[in-house]
């Protein structure tokens, strides 16, 4: 009888082959080398399909030219792979953020491609510590960078003290926010009950998008634009 792992890499494998896809074999590589983590999750046809709306959104309303992104509460990493593999955008590189130590080295084997390329890296750090200056991103007073052109949060629902982490972001860095309205999963503290009173916890002076994507448990909303 043929292992389940085998039976999984085996179909990974063809499509890889089959789509030519980098990004398969990457995730295929992942699986394999962490059954055990929270990959599945992650990439479920709920996020997934958040993302994908996040990249058509994105693209959308601001083009192809990304620069430097951060991707706060980056969790295994697989927004910034779907960016690195979406031929629409033009990425300078990618620092993905997640509080969880065990994030980092999967979110590395996800985006292999790009930690070869030195396009990717990762930061195990509390967000809400990350400080913000005209030029530079510090934890703890020391730089671990540039500010970026473009800063994503897909989990503000977990932030406890949403208000100071949204009233310390640089005002000239591009922001896409997104939130939702799943009161009953136990980590979601900061969940907002509909896209106006998220509009308004994130107050955008530049506000251009502002949407929502419903699914069968709950509904996700999403803020493009300068604070």
């Amino acid at each position: 009888m043929l292992k389940k792992d085998q039976f999984y890499k085996d179909i990974l494998d063809g499509l890889s082959l089959f789509y030519e896809s980098r990004f398969i074999r990457d995730i295929r590589n992942t699986a394999l080398k962490y059954p055990t983590s929270s990959l599945g999750n992650a990439l479920n046809r709920r996020q997934t399909a958040s993302k994908l709306w996040l990249l058509d959104s994105l693209n959308e309303t601001h083009g192809d030219d990304l620069g430097s992104v951060h991707i706060l509460g980056g969790w295994c990493g697989v927004l910034a792979s779907l960016l690195f593999h979406d031929s629409r955008f033009n990425v300078n590189h990618i620092t993905s953020f997640d509080i969880d130590p065990s994030c980092a080295p999967i979110a590395d084997s996800l985006n292999a491609d790009a930690v070869d390329r030195r396009v990717f890296s990762t930061e195990t750090a509390d967000i809400l510590q990350l400080r913000y200056t005209a030029d530079s991103v510090q934890i703890n007073d020391q730089k671990i960078g540039a500010c970026p052109d473009l800063l994503i949060n897909t989990s503000c629902e977990h932030l406890e003290d949403f208000d100071a982490w949204f009233s310390a972001l640089p005002q000239d860095t591009l922001l896409v926010l997104q939130s939702n309205d799943y009161f009953s999963e136990p980590e979601h503290v900061n969940c907002q009950p509909n896209l106006a009173a998220f509009q308004e916890q994130a107050p955008m002076r530049d506000l251009i998008f502002a949407g929502e994507l419903e699914f069968d448990k709950y509904t996700r909303f999403m803020l493009i634009g300068r604070r």
